[in-house]
């Protein structure tokens, strides 16, 4: 029988894993604020949100943070800005007409910008799975229906959530997202994944367009 591979990983010691969920924590916050400085609007989404809704932490084996922000919003600045408090652009996924995603990196933790793109009356953003060792990368879109904002207390700081989080957070996890899951496909494992036969070659020098 195929087994998927682990949502978290185990590798890590408990005191490391400490000190990683930790940094992801100030990570975010610091990503949000910095956001907030430059009028750009962002939310928690993937398993941040989920941390958030189903435990009211980081979950304990996540190994970034994830935030949405729509492809309208996008300006250089966001990565002028993030470098000059520090930062590392560590990825670049997409480009800016399809599917951009950004991994800004600080110490150890990363935070993983998604860019949610509209497409008729929904919206959609993506991720790129690796295919022939890396070299290249296929396009999978996660499906939304359109959704509203509020804001919310989490580890001592206001963030932006989507308004119905249970049915947000449902698009992906499935209706079981109450149940924490040992073993977990990201890529397709999500309920609203939809593989696309976009292929892009891995962008090795993070240029953006």
């Amino acid at each position: 029988m195929l087994k998927l591979p682990r949502l978290f990983s185990r590798k890590r010691s408990r005191p490391a894993q400490q000190v990683l969920v930790t940094e992801i924590a100030r990570n975010l916050i610091d990503a949000n604020r910095l956001l907030r400085k430059l009028g750009v609007r962002s939310w928690l989404t993937d398993g941040t949100l989920l941390g958030y809704y189903r435990e009211n932490r980081i979950l304990p084996y996540d190994n970034d943070a994830d935030l949405g922000l729509f492809i309208s919003e996008y300006s250089n600045a966001i990565t002028a800005e993030f470098i000059s408090a520090g930062w590392e652009l560590a990825h670049v996924y997409g480009r800016l007409a399809c599917g951009l995603q950004l991994s800004f990196r600080r110490n150890s933790a990363a935070v993983d910008l998604f860019f949610f793109y509209q497409e008729e009356d929904k919206f959609w953003h993506g991720a790129w799975k690796p295919e022939r060792k890396g070299k290249v990368r296929n396009l999978i879109k996660y499906y939304y229906e359109p959704f509203e904002f509020q804001e919310v207390d989490f580890l001592g700081e206001q963030f932006t959530v989507p308004a119905e989080t249970a049915k947000y957070i449902a698009a992906k996890y499935g209706d079981d997202w109450e149940v924490p899951q040992e073993d977990w496909d990201w890529a397709f494992g999500p309920a609203n994944a939809i593989g696309t036969e976009i292929r892009l070659p891995r962008n090795k020098r993070k240029r953006i367009g």
